[in-house]
């Protein structure tokens, strides 16, 4: 263990001057330099590599962010640094024209708030000035790979036996381990993992939203065998046999995809950082609570609280989670009232007042970390600072209740969005308009103007009582684009929220994201008539697209999210049945004949007719239609998916469904009949 502080030394001027004098103050010592571009012969890291040194010990650290600055690089070095090391932060010069020049100016209060000077780099006798370098901080601790053998907190110990006991205690009773980042929760992981395969056990898996996050981890294990990594997404697929399951940063994965791993896996560890540049655990609790009392009720929770790459109280620690806000929080529950929807005040601030009115940026931060998995440190300076991000409020005794981020997009001339259509430009951002014209193919849609709805969150409090959906309705109404937009990983909850307040889908990715596990889908609300042209061309477009995507790359997608798509309010397609075809259907729902005989009539009949099955088929009979008409799965696997007998149980099952679902509206008359 380090019991040693880490301090900081800020550094403002020119990349040049600033990096020459860290370079003086260090005099010779070993440090690692942060930036995105080299300087004269100077070894570099990028930021956009920093994950490089997850697991690794640095004692000096040179960030610089004189030209620019990398909230999540920060995040990410500032817990590579043990105790008695020291971050020094390249600042710009006065005069300079930042590019994130709100969140520069809430960055220098802080750093007066904290006590820590900012000295110009290129002042007169300023050598004279600076603190006393630190005695090099070589102390090795147990992250360090060179080191065979090494202690173990208490806690660390006990969250060591806490993991044996799930691996062979009493099945269904997972663990919930979190900590702050530097409290060796990956170390204890690690020797839990290596304890469990030495005793007996041959495959342990480790999911993580990505292999870079969990190094610490693997480093303990040395590579051994039987430790084998999935991604969320591949987990959750494949279902690979396990004799323990450690989900690692479990708090940036979303809460539907945790709950599907813990109904099919009996013995689980989740484990997540509760303040990091991972995404954030701090809501996980509040998200994930509900599912763990609901499918595993003896789960057990464990916490660790000191820290072992520093001393306790450090200087650093508070610095980073003050400026990057990792210990942001909602308005407390028991200061809140319950007002009606009339009483809350609705507002859009301006980051120049978030930025002077700390109580309410962290506030707003605080309430985006606990609603979202994936809320980073970099959106904080989108918040402060991004001309096309807007924010939406709705407040009650100065208390925030619900926010929304909205991103201005599109707009674009009639030139540059032909040449989104032809592939050859991707302008930055605009994520919206740039998928309906590219993905879907519809040439002038980048020239319409869309507000996107990037994040909503509603305070734990107050959720089910629709203030996202009146927060929602504010926005329409003060909105000035020609449609609202907004794109997320689909899943049905997301899909019947958004759909109350009149979105409707136009689009839906074809490759599951790893971090998710969903598809990510684009919904639309119009409110102009070319907003409307727009969603209806669309629409039209994807369920064309959709269509033929289910045979084939879609093909297993989630048959049943699939039926809730068709059934969204999609237009009806342009189809006309010939005589023949409506004679086939007719004559298989009747019973003559089998469905491989009449397959290509079905094709083109059942995506409409789908369009209103819950008034008329049950649920399963809906998935199985999906699954074997327009999925073209064989009859075992529908079979298995949907517990049924046979095919001759399925088969009759699909004829009375296709029977049911031929009403007037479908088919007017039976040709032949008669």
């Amino acid at each position: 263990m380090n019991s040693k502080h880490r301090s900081i030394l800020a550094l403002s001027g020119e990349q040049s001057a600033c990096l020459k004098r860290s370079q003086s103050f260090l005099n010779g010592q070993n440090s690692i330099y942060i930036s995105h571009k080299k300087h004269n012969n100077t070894p570099n890291i990028p930021h956009n590599k920093v994950r490089t040194q997850l697991g690794q010990e640095n004692s000096f650290v040179v960030f610089d962010a004189t030209e620019h600055f990398d909230a999540n690089a920060l995040g990410v070095i500032s817990g590579t640094i043990i105790g008695g090391g020291m971050l020094i932060l390249l600042l710009p010069p006065v005069e300079y024209s930042y590019p994130n020049p709100v969140f520069l100016s809430r960055l220098y209060t802080v750093l007066e708030q904290h006590n820590i000077p900012v000295f110009q780099a290129d002042a007169p006798n300023i050598m004279s000035l600076l603190p006393d370098l630190p005695q090099q901080a070589n102390e090795k601790t147990e992250h360090s790979d060179k080191l065979e053998t090494f202690t173990l907190s208490t806690e660390q110990h006990d969250a060591v036996d806490a993991v044996i006991k799930v691996a062979k205690g009493r099945s269904k009773r997972p663990l919930v381990l979190t900590a702050d980042r530097g409290r060796g929760k990956s170390t204890a992981l690690g020797v839990a993992a290596k304890t469990l395969l030495e005793s007996g056990l041959t495959r342990i898996i480790i999911c993580a939203p990505a292999k870079a996050m969990i190094q610490p981890l693997l480093q303990q294990t040395k590579q051994q065998e039987g430790i084998h990594y999935f991604a969320p997404d591949q987990l959750d697929r494949e279902h690979p046999e396990a004799e323990l399951v450690i989900i690692d940063e479990a708090g940036a994965i979303p809460v539907p995809l945790l709950s599907r791993l813990l109904k099919h896996y009996s013995r689980m560890v989740f484990s997540t950082t509760l303040q990091g540049y991972e995404g954030n655990g701090k809501g996980f609790a509040i998200r994930f609570q509900s599912q763990l009392d609901a499918l595993t009720p003896n789960w057990c929770s464990l916490q660790l609280q000191a820290p072992i790459r520093w001393g306790a109280n450090d200087p650093l620690e508070a610095l980073i989670n003050d400026v990057l806000l990792l210990n942001a929080e909602p308005a407390l529950s028991e200061s809140l009232e319950k007002p009606s929807l009339d009483n809350l005040e609705y507002q859009q601030l301006k980051p120049q007042k978030l930025a002077v009115d700390e109580e309410l940026l962290r506030q707003l931060f605080g309430l985006l970390i606990i609603a979202h998995y994936q809320t980073r440190p970099s959106d904080l300076l989108q918040l402060l600072d991004s001309p096309e991000l807007s924010i939406h409020v709705l407040i009650h005794n100065n208390n925030i209740l619900a926010a929304a981020i909205v991103s201005h997009e599109g707009g674009f001339n009639s030139d540059l969005s032909q040449q989104i259509f032809e592939g050859k430009r991707r302008p930055k951002g605009n994520l919206v308009p740039q998928i309906l014209t590219f993905q879907l193919g519809i040439p002038h849609a980048a020239t319409l103007k869309t507000d996107r709805i990037m994040r909503i969150a509603v305070h734990p409090t107050y959720q089910q009582n629709r203030l996202g959906s009146h927060l929602l309705g504010l926005i329409r109404q003060y909105s000035s684009a020609d449609y609202l937009s907004s794109s997320f990983g689909m899943h049905v909850d997301l899909l019947h929220f958004w759909g109350k307040s009149d979105y409707h889908t136009a689009y839906l990715g074809l490759k599951r994201e790893a971090s998710s596990g969903y598809h990510s889908a684009v919904m639309l609300c119009p409110l102009t008539p070319k907003g409307d042209s727009l969603l209806k061309e669309s629409q039209a477009a994807f369920k064309r697209h959709f269509c033929a995507q289910l045979a084939d790359i879609l093909k297993y997608y989630e048959p049943g999210m699939a039926l809730d798509l068709l059934s969204s309010n999609l237009p009806n397609t342009d189809v006309e049945l010939s005589v023949q075809e409506q004679r086939d259907i007719m004559r298989f729902a009747n019973g003559f004949c089998g469905c491989d005989l009449v397959m290509s009539a079905l094709l083109r009949w059942l995506p409409n007719a789908l369009a209103d099955y819950n008034s008329r088929i049950c649920r399963e009979d809906g998935v199985l239609l999906v699954m074997r008409v327009l999925q073209h799965h064989d009859w075992s696997h529908c079979c298995q998916l949907l517990n049924l007998q046979g095919k001759q149980q399925a088969q009759v099952s699909m004829q009375q469904a296709v029977a049911k679902l031929l009403n007037p509206v479908s088919i007017t008359n039976y040709p032949g009949k008669d």
